[in-house]
């Protein structure tokens, strides 16, 4: 065996490039959009006057936000997805995201799959239960399925310059 170390082993110590500008720039927008909506859910889950949304036969943001399915374990929605827009922030800044250090990268690839997950129930409540949709949530929804295509190309991209 050599002391020479393999191109995987270099690889592995040296710090990946920064994604592209595009992808950066991407991720911040929706992630401060993502984090304000959410920052404005949460105002309008204590203070349902606050909420400003068209209702309609299908279209009832009240309905939505006001149910028994706006809360987890007693922790209001938004909440959860104001959490989870600080922590996806921390996770895609240059340094989280130049660090060889796996925890932060399949952190990225984690928490966007599980904001996945929780898309999936929310929009199978809005539509299976409540029969109601929320547009402010549906924004979320949006923004949230975007950061996990952009996670996936991420990594993709990486898993390509290694090889």
């Amino acid at each position: 065996m050599t002391q020479e170390m393999t191109a995987k082993d270099r690889a592995k110590t040296v710090a990946p490039p920064l994604p592209p500008a595009w992808f950066q720039a991407v991720a911040w927008i929706l992630t401060i959009a993502g984090f304000g909506i959410s920052v404005y859910l949460t105002i309008t889950h204590y203070d349902d006057s606050a909420l400003v949304c068209s209702a309609s036969k299908t279209v009832d943001c009240h309905a939505v936000t006001t149910s028994e399915y706006s809360t987890l374990l007693g922790i209001p929605m938004p909440l959860l997805g104001l959490a989870f827009f600080v922590a996806f922030a921390a996770l895609i800044t240059p340094w989280a995201l130049r660090s060889t250090w796996p925890p932060l990268r399949w952190g990225r690839v984690a928490s966007v799959s599980v904001g996945v997950l929780f898309v999936v129930y929310l929009v199978t409540v809005e539509f299976a239960i409540l029969h109601k949709v929320c547009l402010w949530c549906s924004g979320v929804h949006v923004v949230t399925v975007l950061l996990f295509l952009l996670v996936l190309i991420d990594e993709f991209r990486r898993i390509g310059q290694v090889d």
